[in-house]
C-alpha cells in the first residue's frame, strides 16, 4: 500500500552515495522490466532495528512505485503470495523467502539490500537483480542517521524521480512494520499504538480492522473504519477500507467488485489483486469488465499465458468472437509446443457453432499431444464433428477417443451419454446396463442416476423410480435432483410444493430451482417450465452456459453461446433437450 503524499521538508542530511557494478552497461533492448522490491536484511546486530529490514523495503516500493522504467509490482502483490507460503520469522532472508513470491507475481527485476550500523549512523545498500540472467545490474548506497531519511535517500539513489515516504513518525512505522511479522493479536496491539501515534496513519489504519477482523472481532474492526474514514487518508487506504467494510457485511458481490476495481486503479502493480479481479468479474458475468481487467494483466505480464487464454475466453462470452480468435492465437505464439492454444481455440470456435474451425482445433490439439485431457480432444471432435452434420465422422472419432480413455476404466457414462444425445437412447440404456455388472461401488450410483433420467426420456417413470432406488440416499445436490425427479407426475403447483416441503432451507432454493425446472421438463411440461428457466437463466452464476442455454432452447432460439464439450464430466441432464 501507498503512503500519503510526505507533508513536511526533509531537512538536509549526507549526501548519498551512489555506485554501479562493474560491466553493467545499458540495460538490454526489450520488454520493460518489472520490478518488485523483496524484504532487505538487517545486518546491524541490533534486534531493535530488525523493523527497517521491512520498511526498507516496503516504504522503497512506495517511493519507486512511477520512477523507474518499468512497472513496480505493489507489496501487497508479494506479501499476499508470501502469505499463501506460511509465515515466516523476521530473521529469515527476504531475498531466499520472497524471490518466488515476486516471480509468481511477475517480476523480471527484484531489488534487495541490506542495513548496516556505521559511526555516521545507519547505511543501506541495495542491489537490482535481472532474474533471467542472475546478473546484478546495478548497486547503490545511502547513509543517514536514521532510518527514514537513510531510506528516502537509497530511492532517490535509484531514480531522481523517487517520492519521499509519506509518514515520517519514526515510532509508528515501527509499530506497523514490526506487527507485519508477529502473530495476530500481538499484531492488532502495536497497531493501535502506530495510529495513536500517527492518527493519519492510513496503512496502519487498514492493517488493524484487517487484524481485527481476522481475529473474529467484527464489532472493533467497523468501529475502526468508521474512525479511520474521519482522518485524512488517501484514496487507496479509503479503497481498502471500503472493501473491509464490504466485507463485514458479508458482501461478496458487485460491491465488493468495486472496491477491487479501486484498489486495482489506485495500485496498477499489484498483479495478484488485477487477477483477483478478473476472476471474480467473470464470475460475476462481468464480462466486459473481466476481459478489460485481463487485458491490463496482459500488459504488465505480457509473457503470462492463463491470462491470454483467460482473455480469450471472457472476451467470447462477451461476444466478441474475433478478439477471442485473436487472444487464442497469441497465447498460442507464447506456448507453440503446448496443446492448450489449440484446444481452447476449439472451445472459442465451439461456443459460436463454427462446427469445422473446432473440429479442426481440436484434432491439431489431440496430433501435439494424444494424451492431453486422457485424450479428450478427440472427444471435443468428435462432437464438433456431429454438430457439424458429420455423423459417421464424430463416430468415428469417438471410437478413437473410447481406445484412449476405456482403459482407465468409468467409460460408461461418457459412452452412453454420447449414444443418447446423438438419437440412440436404447443403445444408452443398454451400454449402462452391462456396465453394471463390472462397475465398483462408488461408480454405480451415477450409472443408475443416469439410467433414472434415459427411463424418464422414455415416459416409464415406474423404471425410473426403480433405478433411482437402486443408486441409494442422494449425496450430492444432482443426485438429489435425480431422484426428486422420479417423484410421480404432478402438476407444475405440486411439483414446487414437493420441492419447498423435501428442502426447506432457505439456502437451498437454487437447487429447489434446478429441481423444478428439470422435474416439469421430465414431466412433459415444457410451457409451464419456460418461466422456472427464465429465473434460472438470469440467476445462474456468470460464465454458466449450460444453465442458460435451456431458456433459450425451450423458446426455440439459438443460445448466444453453445457450451463446448467436456471429457472430464457428464452432466445426467444434458440429454433432456437432446434428440433421442
Amino acid at each position: 500500500m501507498y503512503c500519503k503524499p510526505a507533508r513536511f521538508a526533509l531537512p538536509g542530511l549526507f549526501i548519498a552515495l551512489t555506485a554501479f557494478t562493474g560491466g553493467c552497461g545499458k540495460k538490454a533492448a526489450g520488454p520493460a522490466p518489472r520490478y518488485a522490491v523483496v524484504r532487505f536484511e538487517n545486518l546491524t546486530g541490533d534486534v531493535a532495528l530488525e523493523w527497517t529490514a521491512r520498511a526498507a523495503s516496503d516504504l522503497l516500493s512506495q517511493s519507486l512505485a512511477r520512477a523507474l522504467d518499468g512497472p513496480l509490482l505493489a507489496r501487497p502483490a508479494v506479501s499476499r503470495l508470501g502469505l499463501s507460503l506460511g509465515a515466516r520469522p523476521s530473521a529469515v532472508p527476504g531475498i531466499s523467502t520472497e524471490l518466488a513470491a515476486a516471480q509468481a507475481a511477475g517480476a523480471t527485476h527484484v531489488i534487495t539490500g541490506y542495513i548496516e550500523k556505521t559511526a555516521a549512523g545507519l547505511r543501506i545498500s541495495g542491489a537490482e537483480r535481472d532474474l533471467a540472467s542472475g546478473t546484478t545490474v546495478r548497486s547503490v548506497v545511502a547513509m543517514a542517521p536514521d532510518p527514514l531519511n537513510a531510506m528516502d535517500r537509497l530511492a532517490k539513489a535509484f531514480s531522481d524521480k523517487a517520492a519521499p515516504s509519506g509518514i515520517r513518525n519514526e515510532q509508528a512505522l515501527r509499530l506497523y512494520f514490526t506487527s507485519r511479522e508477529t502473530d495476530t493479536q500481538s499484531a492488532v496491539s502495536a497497531l493501535e499504538q502506530a495510529v495513536t501515534a500517527e492518527p493519519d496513519f492510513g496503512d496502519a489504519w487498514v492493517a488493524l480492522a484487517e487484524g481485527q477482523r481476522a481475529l473474529g472481532d467484527n464489532a472493533a474492526a467497523a468501529k475502526t473504519i468508521a474512525t479511520a474514514r474521519l482522518r485524512k487518508l488517501d484514496d487507496l487506504n479509503l479503497a481498502y477500507l471500503d472493501f473491509l467494510s464490504d466485507a463485514l457485511n458479508g458482501d461478496q458481490g458487485p460491491g465488493r467488485l468495486e472496491a477491487m476495481k479501486r484498489i486495482s486503479e489506485l495500485s496498477p502493480g499489484d498483479t495478484v489483486l488485477l487477477r483477483s479481479l478478473a476472476q471474480g468479474e467473470t464470475a460475476e458475468g462481468r464480462f466486459e469488465a473481466a476481459a478489460a481487467s485481463w487485458k491490463k494483466l496482459t500488459e504488465v505480464l505480457p509473457d503470462d499465458a492463463d491470462a491470454r487464454n483467460q482473455l480469450g475466453y471472457t472476451l467470447a462470452w462477451n461476444g466478441n468472437y474475433q478478439g477471442a480468435v485473436e487472444a487464442m492465437k497469441t497465447y498460442g505464439l507464447l506456448r507453440p509446443a503446448e496443446p492448450n492454444p489449440l484446444d481452447s481455440l476449439g472451445d472459442i470456435h465451439f461456443m459460436y457453432r463454427k462446427f469445422p474451425e473446432a473440429a479442426a482445433a481440436y484434432l491439431q490439439a489431440s496430433a501435439k499431444a494424444p494424451a492431453f485431457q486422457g485424450g479428450g480432444d478427440l472427444y471435443k471432435a468428435a462432437w464438433a464433428k456431429f454438430r457439424a452434420g458429420d455423423k459417421p465422422g464424430a463416430d468415428a472419432l469417438f471410437e478413437q477417443f473410447r481406445k484412449a480413455r476405456e482403459k482407465g476404466g468409468g467409460f460408461a457414462l461418457l459412452a452412453a451419454d454420447w449414444l443418447c444425445r446423438t438419437g440412440r437412447r436404447k443403445e444408452a440404456a443398454a451400454e449402462l446396463r452391462a456396465a453394471l455388472d463390472a462397475a465398483n461401488p462408488a461408480e454405480k450410483p451415477a450409472i443408475y442416476d443416469e439410467l433414472a433420467i434415459f427411463d424418464l426420456l422414455s415416459g416409464d417413470r415406474i423404471a425410473a423410480a426403480k433405478d433411482a432406488a437402486a443408486a441409494g440416499p442422494p449425496t450430492t445436490p444432482g443426485s438429489f435432483i435425480v431422484r426428486f425427479c422420479t417423484l410421480p407426475s404432478a402438476s407444475a403447483a405440486e411439483w414446487v410444493t414437493r420441492a419447498d416441503r423435501t428442502l426447506p432451507d432457505p439456502k437451498a432454493a437454487p437447487v429447489r430451482a434446478l429441481a423444478v425446472g428439470y422435474a416439469l421438463l421430465l414431466d412433459g411440461k415444457r410451457q409451464e417450465a419456460v418461466p422456472v428457466w427464465k429465473e434460472l437463466s438470469e440467476k445462474s452464476q456468470g460464465n454458466d452456459f449450460s444453465i442458460r442455454e435451456i431458456y433459450p432452447r425451450l423458446r426455440g432460439e439459438q443460445p448466444k453461446i453453445t457450451q463446448p464439450p467436456d471429457p472430464a464430466s457428464v452432466n445426467p441432464f444434458a440429454p433432456v433437450l437432446d434428440p433421442s
